[in-house]
């Protein structure tokens, strides 16, 4: 087998008539291009992007260029990108939460009510678990805490609501 030889490389758009030129103009090595060139990773030279070329991920009817992109635009981590792909719920990722109504146990805290714990984690700010681990729990500071976020919520409710009746909303709400 002879040796290869690498002529006009293209990368990002400019042609190189060598790997020791294309080298040259990206700061690497002549190496460096001549297996990038191999790889198919032209487009990667010279930007410190090094390791495997990221895989494109379709969750939810939607693509993003990897799974990172996809964690951020659903506020997950990738982890739980990669599970819902093992386990085939990609198609329906990302679409209105699925819980599990039947064992849901509704819980009012101060004068708001939530459907679930939960729901009520989510809309006062806390991890999930921590309104059912109080509750459970008995704290009397980790009641006083759930109480204070649950009036903090309450009162942005009002003025929200406020506010939306200021700007001409509907007056029978």
């Amino acid at each position: 087998m002879g040796r290869r030889i690498y002529r006009d490389i293209e990368i990002r758009g400019v042609v190189y008539p060598d790997a020791g030129s294309a080298a040259a103009a990206h700061g690497v090595s002549a190496q460096a291009v001549r297996v990038a060139v191999r790889k198919g990773t032209q487009h990667r030279v010279g930007t410190g992007a090094v390791g495997v070329e990221p895989m494109p991920v379709c969750l939810g009817g939607r693509r993003f260029v990897h799974a990172a992109a996809a964690a951020r635009h659903f506020g997950v981590t990738r982890h739980a990108i990669y599970q819902a792909i093992a386990s085939g719920r990609a198609q329906e990722f990302g679409g209105p939460p699925r819980h599990a109504r039947l064992r849901s146990k509704p819980v009012t805290i101060g004068h708001l009510s939530f459907a679930s714990m939960d729901e009520a984690c989510r809309a006062l700010g806390f991890r999930r678990g921590y309104v059912s681990q109080v509750l459970r729990r008995r704290s009397k500071t980790g009641l006083q805490i759930v109480l204070a976020a649950a009036m903090r919520e309450a009162r942005r409710r009002e003025t929200a609501l406020a506010n939306h009746r200021k700007r001409g909303g509907c007056p029978d709400e």
